[in-house]
């Protein structure tokens, strides 16, 4: 009896850990290098379709919620500057502002992905400008810094992840 009860407690707990490994390991896993296509040889299976890279070497993104965008956007701000509450409640304020008309503008089906690209770019000008009021001219300093440094950051990530990438495709 004890054996058989050892028995069934001990399946259970290799199934699932097989399941939650198997399970990290396709979450975590790249979804080009996840199904390679096989080489049978024949022209047609080696060549991918003219579109084929361009979509699967774009990584793709999670959605993100608004009210996650704006916690963001809030914490990198109290990040780099120490903020009252006064200034607290107003940034909040531009920052909901900002995040709601850049969702209501990304929901919008009728405008081409130009169009879009340009009122966003307008927002994001509209919002820089409006939160720096807001701060002293030492804050607004240490801010654009901050953000200059992340974006360098960014740039610098994307750059060193392009050549792998290309150097894998060829």
């Amino acid at each position: 009896m004890i054996s058989l009860h050892m028995k069934f407690r001990y399946v259970p707990t290799a199934f699932l850990t097989a399941l939650v490994a198997g399970t990290l390991v396709s979450a975590y896993a790249d979804p080009v290098e996840q199904a390679p296509a096989p080489n049978t040889g024949t022209q047609s299976d080696v060549s991918p379709a003219p579109s084929a890279p361009a979509v699967s070497s774009l990584p793709k993104r999670r959605p993100v919620s608004p009210d996650s965008l704006k916690k963001r956007e809030l914490t990198m701000l109290r990040k780099s500057v120490t903020l009252t509450s006064d200034e607290e409640t107003k940034v909040t304020s531009i920052i909901s502002n900002y995040v709601d008309a850049v969702q209501a503008v990304k929901a919008d089906a009728s405008t081409t992905t130009a169009e879009k690209r340009a009122k966003r770019k307008e927002l994001h000008d509209q919002y820089i400008t409006n939160v720096k009021a807001v701060l002293t001219p030492d804050q607004a300093q240490a801010w654009e810094s901050a953000n200059a440094e992340r974006i360098a950051r960014l740039r610098a990530k994307k750059t060193s992840a392009a050549p792998t990438e290309n150097a894998s495709e060829e």
